[in-house]
């Protein structure tokens, strides 16, 4: 199971993402990947101008191809890892990748997310406005028909709010922080929100963030009904079939709202398949169009391969290193002990295996496609101390050696080797547990631990996106820390909130740095490369485009 998914699991209770893109210039998310001006094919790694790390080789890279024009009755093969459980997570309090992924598709959402203006755009809202820090009031489109065939009402997006995102999802990121929705007249509904944040616009854009009728829920079955049966929303495409265990088939809506959009394809066809050599092996041999979410080691193989396109991006998430610090923690209580890792760790090596090579070491907490983002560490800074790090372990009184335990799961391991190397020649012993996804969460918000590989996307600045893992409970919301709530500090909580509630980038820019050099200054975590998400797909396949939280938008691929 890819580290995403399982960090999806882990931020269940605090957010929905996925990941989004985080900042997303053109990516990221979410909200960060890459800019619509970036070529398709690069021949040098290195840094665009939006700090977006280029790959190296024949690499694909999204947000580069021009909008389609054309309709055809040809069908859309896609193969994803795994099938989801419910095609509307919302509905179940949940929120899974392929369903937003799916969902994206046959249910439209108030705004959408343009990466190449790092902005939220208008979409079933035409415009919007804050009337006050917590009330967000939009002016919704009168020509939206839903699938029904009936005309989309401030009453349904009033029910979507009030019924689904906030009764069935208090303890995730789509409904914890929305009080509810009130009709103001015909064609303006009011949000209101329980905490300061301007970026909850741009979070409305999110895949979980669908609207659909009561009428349409009533029609599918109910609450229950709707998540195996999805006929509702006013999206691109609208659900066709499900056959459990093998696919998901999605039909263009013809009866499509913005005649701006042209949906190449008839079908979209969702096919699930865990092993991705076979998932591969599917695009050569024509079975497939393309195949998401491949081990970025593995797609390596393929690029510059005659028979398939690879594409291989920063979707926004950095990898941090997170020392336990709280009432539990053994050595790595002790600051020098976490400085005199840092120095140790070989950060080139531990970039070079993370990232298969497509990534460079992280000189930041925050992932380099945030729009506030700015280097923290010199190159210099990143280099391997030996003898500095044994110089403080010989201060905290560990001159004989120090044994201690990395919690991680099966993906992170070749990482974790590295580490084991790196801290072997400074005299530290690095047992590795990794036990399975449910024992992972536990140990990992348990304290279990004395070094932790987990990343984080702060891609729009919400509570629960901003350093998730340093708040205390209930300071930005619920707030989630690693360990439980320990050494965060009112400083560090103050200019956490403050980040969240500026609009004005250069400010915001100003208190995240703050933030990193209290980071720095503290050691709580060790910045490592940001996470590269890896696909395959078809020669001829173009219009290979994000979402919201930096999923594939699978409704404007097209040849």
């Amino acid at each position: 199971m890819k580290t995403k998914r399982i960090l999806t699991c882990m931020l269940a209770g605090t957010m929905a993402v996925m990941m989004a893109a985080c900042g997303g210039n053109g990516t990221s998310d979410t909200a960060g990947n890459t800019s619509s001006g970036n070529t398709e094919d690069n021949t040098a790694a290195g840094d665009t101008a939006d700090g977006q790390t280029t790959p190296a080789g024949d690499v694909k890279l999204p947000n580069t191809d021009a909008p389609n024009t054309q309709k055809t009755d040809e069908e859309l093969v896609i193969g994803l890892a795994s099938e989801p459980s419910t095609l509307y997570g919302a509905a179940t309090g949940t929120v899974q990748n392929e369903d937003c992924i799916i969902g994206n598709a046959i249910r439209d959402t108030l705004v959408r997310y343009d990466y190449s203006t790092n902005s939220a755009v208008p979409n079933l809202a035409t415009d919007w406005e804050w009337t006050d820090d917590t009330h967000l009031k939009l002016t919704l489109r009168d020509d939206v028909t839903m699938t029904d065939g009936t005309s989309m009402t401030v009453d349904d997006v009033v029910y979507t709010v009030n019924e689904i995102w906030v009764k069935l999802n208090q303890s995730n990121g789509t409904g914890q922080y929305i009080v509810g929705a009130t009709a103001d007249d015909e064609h303006t509904v009011t949000i209101e929100f329980n905490s300061t944040a301007p970026d909850f616009v741009a979070m409305l854009s999110w895949p979980n963030f669908g609207i659909v009728s009561e009428d349409e829920v009533n029609a599918a079955g109910g609450i229950d009904g709707i998540q195996k049966n999805p006929l509702a929303g006013s999206g691109r495409y609208r659900f066709k079939e499900w056959k459990n265990g093998q696919y998901i088939i999605l039909e263009r809506n013809e009866d499509y709202w913005n005649t701006d959009y042209v949906g190449y394809y008839k079908t979209i066809k969702l096919t699930f398949t865990s092993d991705a050599a076979a998932r591969e092996m599917a695009v050569e041999s024509g079975d497939a169009d393309f195949a998401y979410n491949m081990p970025v080691s593995q797609a390596a193989t393929f690029v510059g391969n005659e028979n398939v396109n690879t594409t291989i991006y920063n979707f926004g998430k950095t990898t941090h290193l997170w020392y336990n610090m709280g009432d539990n923690a053994g050595a790595t209580k002790d600051i020098k002990v976490r400085q005199a890792i840092d120095k140790a760790l070989n950060f080139d090596a531990i970039a070079q295996v993370g990232t298969a090579g497509f990534g460079q070491p992280a000189l930041s907490y925050f992932d380099s496609s945030c729009a506030f983002y700015q280097e923290n560490y010199t190159a210099e800074e990143r280099a391997v101390d030996i003898e500095g790090a044994k110089q403080l372990l010989a201060e905290a009184g560990y001159e004989n050696g120090l044994e201690i335990t990395a919690l991680g799961l099966q993906d992170i391991v070749p990482v974790l080797t590295v580490m084991q190397a790196n801290l072997a020649e400074v005299g530290i012993t690095l047992n590795l547990d990794t036990p399975d996804t449910a024992q992972f969460v536990e140990g990992a918000f348990g304290g279990n631990y004395d070094i932790i590989c987990v990343g984080d996307i702060p891609n729009v600045r919400t509570p629960a996106s901003v350093m998730p893992f340093l708040q205390e409970a209930n300071v930005n919301g619920p707030g989630m820390v690693i360990g439980g709530p320990k050494w965060t500090s009112d400083e560090f909580n103050n200019e956490i909130s403050a980040l969240i509630v500026e609009s004005d980038n250069e400010k915001a820019k100003e208190i995240a740095k703050t933030l990193d050099e209290m980071v720095k200054e503290n050691m709580v975590c060790s910045n490592l490369y940001p996470e590269m998400v890896a696909s395959v797909y078809n020669k001829d396949l173009k219009g290979f485009n994000l979402t919201g939280m930096g999923f594939i938008e699978i409704t404007e691929f097209y040849k």
